[in-house]
């Protein structure tokens, strides 16, 4: 039998063979292993996922609700709301009071039992609603939760009052997230409560809910809202957010297993000068009066933005506030907004409440208190006296 001896320089190309089919084969098991890893992930997470869902309205037996409608709490002239079922649809009519500033009325359900739910919301964070109106612009709708648990209240109302705003533009349906909805400050003006002393994770057993008339109309206008689908569902947002992050790192995880070899770009950093290195406080002060001149309709507008466009810090903002302007931001900025204001109720047309919204203020009731407070008379006095 002859014996073939390899040379050594067969030897170390054998063994170069042997160390790169190696290192091969352990890239190929990392890879395995990483997909493994992703769909186990990815599984766990699907797993997961909620699509309950909860048909308040329209369903087969409306003999399971108590529908109705209310209006202010007085003796007469007070709202007239009434409502019609066509279809599947529900004709939410009234015809706001106008002996009152802020008249209001409203369509709300109610399980029939009145010591059973509507529903329990814990397992759901949408509501998706169908929402067609004439004129209104900002519909409220409000969710009351059982609070036996938490509170002891003898007084009416005892149930935990939520409200959000629907910035209505078209017929359609609305989803309306419910970490939007907040306790309502008359609730808590009501019961002597502070907002902190609740806690919203807690309150999920739905006792009503309601549709609202629009906060934009004024005293003795009419409308009319139709309501369709109502339904609590699960967007399950942050679950697909953890499947996008679990399948992103295992992009990361190939690229670094594949990739951690390559040598790096250099990152040049240059200096760059600072805007208001060199402007004198005058000159800063005079920036801040032009930009809320520029912004005060954004009805956001908070002081970060100012140090965002401006390049100041919120302590230099409120030393030129302080010894500049002589007046706080948020003052300032009410009196800038309450002024032009004042121009647009004396020079235009335009209603309480559009006058307002157009100048930065969304909260009607809360509006009307600053521009009395301020000007010592109500929006509409003031129109009639000095127009």
């Amino acid at each position: 039998m002859l014996h073939t001896l390899a040379t050594p320089e067969q030897k170390i190309i054998i063994l170069a063979i042997k160390i790169v089919m190696k290192e091969k084969q352990t890239r190929k098991l990392w890879s395995k292993a990483i997909i493994a890893l992703g769909i186990v992930s990815t599984a766990l997470i699907a797993f997961q996922l909620d699509f309950r869902k909860k048909v308040i309205y329209p369903i087969p037996d409306l003999s399971v609700y108590e529908m109705g409608t209310y209006h202010e709490d007085i003796d007469t002239n007070w709202s007239e709301p009434a409502f019609t079922i066509k279809g599947e649809q529900i004709h939410f009519s009234y015809k706001l009071t106008s002996t009152r500033e802020e008249p209001f009325a409203a369509f709300y359900f109610r399980n029939i039992n009145i010591d059973s739910n509507l529903t329990d919301t814990k397992a759901f964070d949408h509501l998706q609603i169908f929402l067609s109106a004439k004129h209104a612009q900002r519909i409220p709708i409000s969710l009351r939760f059982r609070n036996d648990s938490l509170f002891r209240l003898g007084k009416s109302f005892p149930e935990i009052s939520v409200t959000t705003v629907v910035a209505y533009k078209e017929p359609g349906l609305y989803n309306i997230p419910l970490s939007q909805f907040e306790i309502a400050a008359w609730w808590l003006r009501y019961h002597g409560i502070e907002k902190q002393a609740i806690d919203l994770g807690k309150t999920t057993q739905l006792k009503y809910l309601s549709i609202g008339s629009c906060q934009a109309l004024e005293p003795g206008a009419s409308d009319e809202i139709i309501i369709g689908n109502l339904v609590f569902f699960n967007r399950n947002l942050p679950l697909y957010l953890q499947l996008i992050a679990v399948w992103v790192l295992i992009g990361l995880a190939y690229l670094f297993l594949f990739w951690f070899t390559r040598k790096p770009k250099e990152i040049v950093i240059e200096h760059i000068a600072l805007e208001n290195e060199n402007v004198s406080a005058v000159d800063k002060a005079k920036q801040i009066k032009q930009f809320l001149g520029k912004n005060y309709t954004n009805s956001d507008l908070t002081m970060y933005h100012m140090q965002r466009e401006l390049k100041m810090s919120a302590n230099e903002i409120r030393q030129l506030f302080k010894d500049e302007i002589q007046d706080t931001f948020k003052n300032y900025l009410k009196q800038v907004r309450i002024i032009e204001v004042k121009r647009l109720l004396l020079e235009t047309d335009l209603s309480i409440s559009e006058a307002a919204y157009k100048c930065g203020f969304n909260d009607i009731p809360h509006f009307n208190r600053q521009f009395k407070d301020t000007v010592g008379m109500t929006p509409k006095q003031f129109r009639s006296t000095e127009r």
